[in-house]
């Protein structure tokens, strides 16, 4: 276990530093956790995203030192764990299982900020469930973690065996990522799509989310298949399939390994004027750098927006972060900072019960119209966000960059 306890006499002193103080008793959970409370951190700290997650500890690391390390009677200790696995460097079922039961059984715990990735939190959240312990996530777009729309059987329900909710999310989910893609198709005047996903089951959701609201506004769907990319290269009957449908552009949702740039370039070569449209997962520069000419026809869709999109105290933060940790501060950062920030000020409006997690539970959830350096927001009652604004990336030079915000709501 890549276990980090961050004393906060250190933490406020040189906020980079992992300073060991000291930990607490792994034993069974209860509901009142004490004067001295954790929150535990689970991110993927290696590999492709290890970036992204080392800027979102840097921002939770920042949020919480600014406190100095309390919230009224309480003392606050961080702990940030590794969901990585050494060997491949991506994240591990197994690993995030284990650090989900070490903070379940701390009876310190008072809230868990993670994951990055929705299959992670289909893991770890029914263990933070089960514990009645508050879960935010940064990212976890997966519409089966809160609505049963379009999701797995027994979803949301699987994910919490105690009935209640315990989870929420920062960045809007598949619902609202798919409403940006239609209003996209809409701006770039498409009125036939050819969707398609990778066969993953957090991915394929998001795809029928985008043909039903695309079909509802009028947009036709060619049709929606499915298709493995994790191992094949080769898509000539698919692209077939797609040029003889007369879609103007195609909707992937999905991964970015080399068969989704395979299948990318194919559909260019295929057709050179055909739009490709893609999700999230794609706006990543080990994708973007590889698929040569398609460049030009691609839009992506991302909850990051530009720097000068956020509120103006999300200068400040950034600027706080490049001066403790180095570096050029992104947009990550401020999303690790409102986690832990939210978190905090959930502990502080329960006052005196700021040490008992169905307390610190219920005042995350009643957080309304909260003024934040990610944008003005409420939690719903499913545990969703209210922010709305999605990016769109094109590709320059090889890597994605920011084009437009679009409005949701």
């Amino acid at each position: 276990m890549r276990a980090r306890w961050l004393c906060l006499a250190a933490l406020v002193a040189t906020a980079p530093v992992l300073a060991s103080c000291g930990g607490t008793a792994v034993s069974g959970a209860s509901e009142a956790v004490g004067s001295q409370l954790a929150i535990y951190s689970s991110l993927p700290l290696q590999g492709r995203e290890a970036a992204v997650s080392q800027q979102i500890v840097d921002g939770e690391t920042l949020a919480l030192a600014e406190t100095g390390g309390r919230v009224g009677p309480f003392k606050v200790g961080y702990v940030s764990l590794d969901d990585s696995n050494e060997s491949n460097g991506r994240w591990d079922p197994g690993i995030s299982a284990t650090n989900a039961k070490t903070a379940a059984e701390d009876t310190s715990t008072i809230a868990y900020i993670g994951d990055l990735d929705s299959g992670a939190t289909a893991i770890t959240l029914p263990l933070m469930n089960a514990a009645g312990i508050l879960q935010v996530s940064p990212a976890s777009p997966y519409v089966g973690l809160t609505s049963s729309r379009d999701a797995g059987q027994d979803e949301p329900e699987r994910f919490y065996p105690s009935g209640k909710r315990t989870f929420g999310r920062l960045q809007p989910g598949d619902p609202v990522e798919a409403a940006a893609q239609v209003r996209l198709m809409s701006a770039l005047g498409v009125h036939r799509v050819y969707v398609l996903d990778n066969e993953e089951p957090f991915a394929a959701p998001l795809a029928e989310l985008v043909a039903e609201d695309a079909a509802r506004a009028g947009i036709e769907v060619a049709a929606h298949d499915s298709l493995a990319t994790a191992g094949g290269t080769l898509y000539s009957g698919e692209v077939e399939k797609v040029v003889h449908s007369q879609a103007q552009a195609v909707f992937f949702a999905g991964g970015g390994g080399p068969g989704a740039v395979a299948l990318w370039q194919q559909l260019h070569d295929a057709d050179p004027d055909l739009l490709l449209l893609g999700s999230r997962a794609l706006a990543e520069t080990s994708f973007t750098s590889q698929i040569g000419a398609a460049a030009g026809s691609t839009y992506l869709t991302t909850p990051l927006l530009a720097l000068d999109e956020y509120p103006p105290s999300a200068r400040r933060v950034l600027a706080a972060s490049s001066r403790q940790f180095g570096g050029e501060a992104g947009p990550w950062v401020l999303y690790g900072y409102e986690a832990m920030s939210v978190v905090l000020d959930s502990i502080r409006s329960a006052g005196v019960r700021g040490n008992v997690r169905r307390v610190v539970t219920e005042r995350f959830f009643a957080t309304s119209d909260r003024s934040s350096v990610i944008g003005r927001y409420s939690i719903e009652a499913d545990g969703e966000t209210t922010l709305s604004r999605y990016g769109v990336d094109r590709v320059v030079g090889g890597r994605p960059v920011f084009y437009r915000a679009i409005e949701v709501n």
